[in-house]
């Protein structure tokens, strides 16, 4: 276009402009600032103009497809039921190191939550180094087998347990409801789509949208606030 139409030669001053060039500048952050502080600049040009109109507020809204995969949704009863399960383990297993006498007393509140959990988890390795620097110290041969060793499989196991599996999954599960904030759904490529049961052609499919949200209170239908809302 550079190349061939005129205007557009004229607007960029006869420089070859690649699209490479230009899709940098629009997802940098410097653009991003840009826009928000032109927006800043018209409304209060609109404002000492006069052309705000106090006593009303015109909202409308629609929806427009996301650049999201349709197999990339998450929803939230699914994450809600998983954590809920995922949060009796973790109290399971506490119940189990405390039995062992291996972590002190929690909160089961805390047991219940990433940190809580990584807590566990260091005071779980603690114990399997001090019985490893007892082990050291016994004779080769114990008729009927150590009892630390014993001790220490147990612990190693769950201790792969915490490590591999209770400990990430909760902390997936906790950024999953943050994400969230009151829907029903995101795409894990888009965090603001929402997945609607869409018509399209002859037959309905679940497709990621973004519910764009507007509203306006000038003359002559210029519009004063763009989002997107869950």
């Amino acid at each position: 276009m550079l190349e061939e139409n005129v205007p557009m030669m004229v607007l960029a001053e006869k420089q070859k402009i690649s699209y490479h060039t230009i899709n940098n500048f629009r997802s940098s952050k410097h653009a991003n600032e840009l826009v928000k502080k032109s927006f800043l600049y018209f409304k209060n040009l609109l404002e000492s103009e006069g052309l705000i109109n106090e006593g009303a507020v015109f909202i409308d809204g629609t929806k427009i497809k996301a650049d999201a995969n349709r197999y990339t949704f998450v929803w939230h009863k699914a994450v809600e039921n998983f954590h809920e399960k995922l949060k009796d383990q973790a109290v399971e297993l506490y119940d189990e190191l405390i039995a062992k006498e291996v972590v002190k007393a929690m909160a089961q509140e805390k047991v219940q939550t990433s940190q809580g959990l990584t807590e566990l988890t260091q005071e779980t390795e603690a114990e399997i180094e001090k019985l490893t620097e007892e082990i050291e110290q016994e004779p080769k041969a114990i008729p009927g087998g150590s009892p630390r060793k014993a001790k220490r499989r147990g612990l190693k196991k769950l201790l792969h347990k915490l490590r591999k599996d209770y400990v990430p999954r909760m902390k997936k599960y906790e950024e999953a409801e943050e994400i969230f904030a009151r829907r029903n759904s995101y795409s894990k490529t888009d965090h603001d789509a929402i997945f609607m049961h869409m018509k399209v052609a002859s037959y309905e499919e679940w497709s990621a949208e973004a519910r764009l949200q507007y509203s306006s209170r000038y003359n002559e239908s210029i519009c004063s606030r763009l989002c997107l809302v869950p």
